[in-house]
């Protein structure tokens, strides 16, 4: 039997997202055939054309001659009014005045839509990618033709590393099904209806679709409801968010049969076998674990499945995967090296929901599969996507590409643990290592002690410092906004920024966010934490109450903060950085972090997604 494994928009089209890769792998290694469609990529690709933004843009013409009209004869106070009218009213107000912003913005979108495509083409190409200010102009170019791709379904949008839906409706399934199947704000559906019957042609006999993230929720519903209607087929959808939101999905027996047949939740290296042998007749549904489906009136989720052998799980397979189609002229390869988190107890963070115990592979293993994968593939350039690597096992990871003589460049999320020593950090730059993503979160000792990130504050900049001059570009990782956390303890975080741009080259600052999974939430009550609010029972992030500053004020400090150093470093490469990562790495590899560092336009060539 044959499994499809799909990837829905919306996520970084920069290069391969690594959960269907793994779980190919481990259908092939159980005999079965499988195929990836990566439709995220796809339809960035799609959307990105001359003749697609073209017609949008022509749709968006209408749409404000039509709208411009209803809204001069039936809403001449429309600013002052706006809270008085329905959703409805007020989603067709907001189109309007997008539609309107873009129009006569600059640059003209007709110049855009001529651009696009040449823009694109940089992004790939291995001759003008590495030229800053070319890529940066077609950074900018694919920025605005992503707002015209989007105008026809204003105030939904898609952006290059997010995608949003109603800003007006809560995450609630009444209104997440209603954004399913609207055709005025779904920018999907046109697509996905091609592609539902494509799939419905495919020899498959299970079909799978992974959501990690939020950004995908929507997509990826809509591409089930439409795969649903065409396609006798079972449909199953898992990833990350599933498995964050399980007990909501549990509350809606109405997904199951218009949307889908099963959800799976949890690590799904196992769980895939076993939904396959019940697709197959092998098992029975009651067998399959972590699986989540509709027993006559009742929402079942069978238990967990046992836990995993990291050491035994296959090597990722990424042969059904058209590298080519990615916004970038060489593929950067996510690769697994750790299970869960060794530390675990980050009272923000919720990586351990739904996670198997820590386990590590070994490293004549991880050497191995480095190997594989550069072989097989020719590629050089790697993400080790664990949310750390213990000092210890990264020097005994360095010392082994070494002894091999692996030409490979990689980049992670690192602790500042103080057992990152000068000399560890030197042996790792000459491995490779060329990007640590370095959680140094806040400057108050008060409020890194109520995170409980478990490191010795006083090593962070000597970390930070060693690291840099080692050659290595640290990426900051800054959290603005934890409870209690005062304006003065926010600004003195903002200082740590601006008075170490030599060391910290470029930064990621964060509002910080509760969610219904993190550790956080079994203190509700104490510490500052006053309680919460939903934006509706599919989001993970929830709307704190706390002992300090507001979260709209919060949020408005952090946002001007990234507005005030975006254009304190405008002619910089990069100072702030939330999904370009895997650019940053293809350019610290070919030149060196002086030199991506200290490049200076003559122009604004600073940007970002976001």
């Amino acid at each position: 039997m044959k499994i499809l494994l799909l990837y829905p928009p919306q996520w970084t089209p920069n290069s391969p997202y690594l959960a269907l890769p793994l779980l190919s792998a481990q259908l092939k290694k159980h005999g079965y055939e499988t195929e990836i469609k990566d439709i995220n990529i796809e339809f960035f690709n799609h959307i990105l054309t001359k003749d697609n933004l073209a017609r949008r843009l022509c749709e968006a013409r209408e749409l404000f001659r039509t709208l411009g009209e209803e809204v001069t004869k039936n809403y001449p106070d429309a600013v002052e009014k706006f809270s008085s009218y329905s959703v409805k009213e007020q989603t067709m107000l907001l189109k309007f005045k997008r539609i309107a912003e873009i129009l006569g913005g600059t640059p003209s979108p007709d110049e855009t839509v001529e651009k696009a495509e040449e823009a694109v083409s940089v992004l790939k190409s291995k001759d003008k990618f590495y030229d800053p200010e070319a890529l940066f102009a077609a950074k900018r170019t694919v920025q605005e033709a992503l707002k015209i791709a989007s105008l026809p379904f204003a105030p939904n949008e898609i952006i290059y590393d997010n995608y949003f839906g109603n800003p007006l409706l809560k995450m609630d399934w009444v209104n997440i099904d209603s954004q399913c199947k609207d055709k005025s704000v779904n920018m999907f559906i046109e697509y996905f209806e091609e592609e539902a019957k494509k799939i419905a042609a495919n020899s498959c006999g299970l079909i799978c679709i992974s959501v990690p993230d939020l950004s995908q929720l929507i997509p990826a519903l809509t591409l089930s409801r439409l795969i649903k209607q065409v396609a006798d087929k079972p449909v199953a959808i898992g990833g990350n968010y599933i498995t964050q939101n399980k007990a909501d999905f549990m509350n809606h027996p109405e997904i199951f049969g218009e949307y889908c047949d099963y959800l799976m939740v949890g690590d799904g290296e196992r769980s895939i076998i076993e939904a396959a042998e019940y697709a197959e007749g092998k098992r029975d549904i009651t067998d399959v674990s972590n699986l989540v489906y509709l027993s006559g009136n009742e929402v079942i989720c069978n238990p967990p499945a046992d836990e995993l052998n990291f050491r035994e799980v296959a090597y990722a397979d990424f042969d059904s995967l058209d590298f080519s189609l990615y916004f970038s002229p060489e593929t950067v390869i996510p690769m697994q090296l750790s299970k869960g988190c060794y530390w675990g107890k980050c009272t923000f963070c919720d990586y351990y929901y739904g996670q198997q115990c820590y386990d590590t592979k070994k490293i004549p293993d991880v050497i191995d599969e480095i190997k594989h994968f550069m072989n097989k593939y020719g590629v050089k350039h790697f993400l080790f996507i664990d949310e750390a690597i213990p000092p210890k096992y990264y020097n005994k990871l360095a010392d082994a590409i070494l002894e091999n003589n692996l030409e490979i460049y990689f980049y992670s999320f690192v602790r500042l643990e103080k057992g990152f020593t000068r000399e560890v950090l030197d042996n790792l730059y000459k491995a490779g290592f060329r990007i640590g993503l370095w959680g140094y979160e806040a400057w108050s000792e008060r409020i890194m002690k109520m995170m409980n990130k478990g490191i010795d504050l006083s090593e962070r900049i000597r970390i930070l410092r060693d690291s840099r001059e080692a050659g290595i570009w640290n990426n900051g990782l800054f959290i603005m906004g934890y409870p209690t956390e005062t304006r003065e303890e926010i600004e003195k975080t903002i200082s740590v920024v601006y008075e170490h741009r030599d060391i910290i080259n470029s930064c990621t600052p964060s509002n910080f966010s509760l969610k219904k999974n993190a550790i956080l939430m079994n203190f509700i009550g104490q510490n500052g934490l006053l309680g919460f609010e939903t934006n509706g029972e599919f989001y993970t992030v929830l709307k704190d109450k706390i002992d300090g500053i507001p979260q709209s004020e919060r949020r408005e400090i952090r946002r001007q903060f990234h507005a005030d150093y975006i254009e304190a470093n405008k002619h910089c490469l990069w100072p702030i950085n939330y999904s370009d990562t895997d650019h940053i790495l293809l350019y610290l590899s070919k030149y060196t972090c002086d030199y991506v560092s200290g490049y200076r336009s003559e122009g604004n060539i600073c940007l970002q997604f976001r």
